[in-house]
């Protein structure tokens, strides 16, 4: 009996040695939630076990070239997953060229490829993959690097995921429980959500609207959290489902990231400040540090320039709409326009009579023509 004791004692005794050696690889998280915000956008939030998958693959041991295909929507954190995960000490010491390469540039990045250099590439395609250009890229890189080189692809599509010899890691949206818990530091900031029901449960419906969406949640957290009213957060859950009734009227169901990377100018409500509204927005796109002094950022008080100067008065300006503090440092643009008043000619039977709240929406809003800025 003793020995039997003695043995079960020493096989938990021996799990709990491996979960204290695990435990240092875990993010901590603060026990009081108005503690959280203080870092939330500082992390990367999540993603741990796809974050310890990229690691194993690159610290295991290849002898032939390795391919890991990472696969999600667009603005998944696909980019900010990969980023952290080069960070690691382990893979700093291993791969002392790193390289990123555009999946336009595979060409250029082929032949600016030095012999017999251990690398780590990450190819990123943000559209359709150009196959003829991957093969030459891949070619090239097997000739000149060294034995235990990898890539890592990046990309929205399945098509990259056959070349990979490793299998996929694909990014979905976080769960309604995790974005939940993302959102409400965010929004709450100070705030016990606790000790506020009614905003407590406006924010889990705003929440639900945003979809999953980091880059919404960082905007519209912003501005909740710098107007703590719950008529105010009432007025944002109506114009967050107003814009979805729109979006589905005119786009189908799409994200509302999605919409914006095309061409097709959305109502901006849900974006900006309380006190600038009126616009609509449209091209979102990515860029770096060095392109955004001269444009005004947009933050929960409105646009405001860096430098004090006047906000343009313009009637198609763009707006620093977000910028990411963690790798890779990312910022985002959307170029906004505002909308000249025009008389509407109602027509008989334009839109169909028993779809009265839809036609109401349509007629609120009259999109001009856009050409794209870029």
């Amino acid at each position: 009996m003793v020995k039997r004791v003695l043995r079960s004692l020493e096989t938990k005794i021996s799990d709990v040695r491996e979960f204290i050696m695990l435990l240092p690889c875990c993010p901590r998280l603060p026990q009081k939630l108005y503690s959280t915000y203080l870092f939330m956008d500082k992390i990367m939030f999540g993603r741990n076990v796809e974050k310890e998958k990229v690691i194993s693959f690159l610290l295991h041991d290849d002898q032939n070239l390795a391919v890991l295909p990472i696969v999600g929507p667009r603005m998944i954190g696909k980019k900010t997953l990969v980023h952290h995960a080069c960070q690691d000490e382990r893979v700093r010491g291993r791969f002392p060229h790193i390289v990123f390469v555009h999946g336009d540039d595979l060409i250029l990045g082929a032949r600016s490829l030095v012999p017999s250099r251990k690398y780590l590439c990450i190819v990123q395609f943000s559209w359709d993959a150009d196959v003829q250009a991957w093969e030459t890229f891949q070619s090239s890189l097997r000739n000149a690097a060294t034995s235990g080189s990898k890539v890592v692809i990046i990309g929205r599509t399945d098509e990259i995921a056959r070349w990979g010899t490793a299998p996929p890691i694909r990014l979905t949206s976080l769960s309604q429980e995790e974005y939940w818990y993302y959102f409400k530091a965010l929004a709450f900031g100070t705030m016990n959500p606790d000790e506020h029901p009614k905003l407590a449960s406006l924010g889990m419906q705003l929440a639900k609207q945003l979809q999953g969406s980091f880059l919404g949640a960082n905007m519209v957290g912003n501005v909740l959290q710098a107007n703590p009213d719950a008529e105010i957060w009432y007025e944002m859950l109506m114009s967050l489902r107003e814009m979805e009734q729109m979006r589905f009227l005119l786009f189908g169901e799409q994200c509302p990231d999605d919409i914006l990377a095309k061409n097709d100018p959305v109502d901006t409500a849900m974006m900006v400040s309380l006190r600038y509204r009126g616009c609509l927005a449209y091209d979102l796109r990515e860029t770096g540090h060095a392109q955004i002094r001269e444009l005004p950022r947009l933050t929960p008080e409105g646009p405001q320039m860096e430098d004090g100067k006047n906000i343009p008065r313009d009637e198609k300006f763009d707006i620093v709409v977000w910028r990411s503090r963690i790798l890779p440092f990312r910022n985002y643009i959307a170029t906004f326009v505002k909308p000249k008043p025009r008389r509407v000619r109602r027509r008989k039977n334009h839109l169909p009579t028993r779809d009265s709240k839809i036609r109401t929406l349509f007629e609120k809003h009259t999109f001009p023509l856009l050409e794209n800025p870029l």
